[in-house]
């Protein structure tokens, strides 16, 4: 548990000295006794006791490194609040460095919501106090249009448009959403033969407090006879850097070949790498330190298809959570259970991590159970195969993984909800209502028109 949720304070709204002191005395006895350790030292203060109250409080206010260590234990909500309570606090959680170690210790943080795209945006908020968390709108960029691209550790990668009177066109941003700052980065080097195929974020604040930009660009193949191709060319590809140390792009590495249909623009930043998806038996991923680009396996299919190649609906979720990278794999929406798999550190393999039974959650929802006569009444011919379940709608949108091993919910959509399903402990949970109740509406809703957010203090 927290240190702020353990002394029962989530927001600083302090109306007196001697309300901030009663703060301060609460916070520096469990802060000493986590530092220190229960066994060594415990000290015990009357919380009735003004003078102590005001003895501890004093005693931290004059040790700027007890009150470092204090505020690092703080959630990120309760540290922007706590902004106002004095200037010297103020410049203490405004510091550059001091930012970076909050963020260096939430580096594998969950998400406190999820961003869906569209316009306007939509927000989940997983907070179940609902009053501690206000939706974090991006209205602060000033801009005609927002295309959210992808989320990384608290930061976003956008795509934004703007129109004047004497100008158009459109950017690319890396904004906080949580202190609503942001700055622009510069287009890459996309030429008439080289175009865009896909653009990433890729930000680990335990390594570094800069981010990096990651463009893959498609040599354009030039063709002038179309009747002359005897045999299909595969294009090859180039990859650029942006880091935010630097302010400029830079070429890694040479061209080089992808699997087919690699999906480069809906690429996973986990463990130091972007990750991207083929319909093959391989798939890549960039090592951002090194600049190494390498491959990794994929499931192998197990029934029906072509050997070596899966479809979209297979693989209906990526993504990563905690440092965690994680693929579901569905042989078939008429069948009741899904495999979560989860990659191995080192890229080894996929592991069966989690499954999910899709008739424990029809339990609690039964509309996520659907015949096809639900749908088309008239062709109804009242049969026994038409009263049975023959197939299951829902949109995989996010993996959230917690502290503990049973800490894990599998967000989706149904139709007309939201809901998590605890697979570890089998139980399910409405988190919130959905647009549209229509079975086509919520299947086709995808893993990657969805981006976390997570709180954090990581300067631009």
């Amino acid at each position: 548990m927290c240190m702020a949720a353990k002394c029962g304070v989530h927001y600083m709204a302090v109306k007196s000295i001697s309300s901030f002191y009663h703060f301060l005395s609460q916070a520096f006895t469990f802060t000493h006794q986590t530092l220190r350790g229960h066994k060594l030292r415990e000290i015990k203060m009357a919380d009735n006791n003004s003078a102590n109250q005001t003895s501890s409080a004093e005693m931290v206010e004059c040790n700027q490194d007890l009150l470092t260590q204090i505020l690092l234990h703080f959630p990120v909500k309760s540290l922007l609040k706590s902004r106002c309570v004095s200037k010297r606090w103020l410049s203490l959680i405004s510091d550059p460095q001091f930012a970076a170690k909050i963020s260096h210790l939430n580096v594998n943080l969950g998400p406190s919501g999820l961003y869906f795209y569209g316009s306007p945006f939509g927000f989940l908020n997983f907070d179940t106090n609902h009053n501690m968390l206000k939706v974090p709108s991006l209205s602060f960029l000033n801009v005609t249009g927002i295309e959210i691209l992808q989320s990384c550790n608290g930061l976003l990668l956008l795509l934004c448009s703007f129109s004047s009177d004497n100008d158009s066109g459109f950017t690319y941003c890396v904004c906080n959403p949580t202190t609503k700052n942001f700055v622009t980065v510069p287009l890459p080097n996309a030429t008439a033969n080289r175009s865009i195929a896909g653009i990433n974020l890729a930000f680990d604040p335990s390594k570094s407090t800069h981010y990096k930009v990651i463009c893959v660009l498609m040599n354009n193949m030039q063709y002038p006879n179309l009747n002359e191709i005897e045999h299909l060319v595969s294009p090859t590809y180039q990859i650029e850097i942006f880091s935010s140390e630097n302010k400029a792009w830079t070429d890694s590495g040479g061209p080089f070949e992808a699997p087919h249909y690699t999906d480069f623009e809906h690429g996973v930043f986990c463990n130091g790498a972007i990750h991207w998806l083929s319909p093959t038996d391989v798939s890549l991923y960039f090592d951002v330190e090194t600049e190494s680009l390498k491959t990794m396996a994929m499931p192998r299919i197990k029934t029906g298809g072509p050997s070596g190649y899966w479809s979209s609906q297979r693989f209906p979720y990526f993504g990563q959570c905690a440092g965690c990278l994680h693929l579901i794999e569905v042989d078939s929406i008429s069948k009741p259970r899904f495999h979560i798999l989860e990659m191995k550190p080192d890229h080894s393999h996929w592991c069966d991590k989690y499954s999910v039974n899709l008739n424990n959650v029809a339990s609690e929802f039964p509309e996520i159970a659907r015949r096809y006569m639900d749908e088309f009444p008239t062709l109804a011919l009242n049969n026994v195969e038409e009263i049975e379940v023959q197939y299951y709608a829902y949109s995989i949108l996010s993996v959230v993984i917690g502290e503990k091993d049973e800490d894990v919910e599998v967000v989706m959509v149904i139709p007309g909800k939201i809901i998590s399903h605890n697979p570890r402990l089998n139980t399910s949970k409405l988190l919130s209502s959905w647009r549209a109740s229509n079975v086509y509406d919520c299947m086709q809703y995808k893993w990657y028109n969805v981006f976390h957010y997570v709180e954090s203090l990581a300067t631009l």
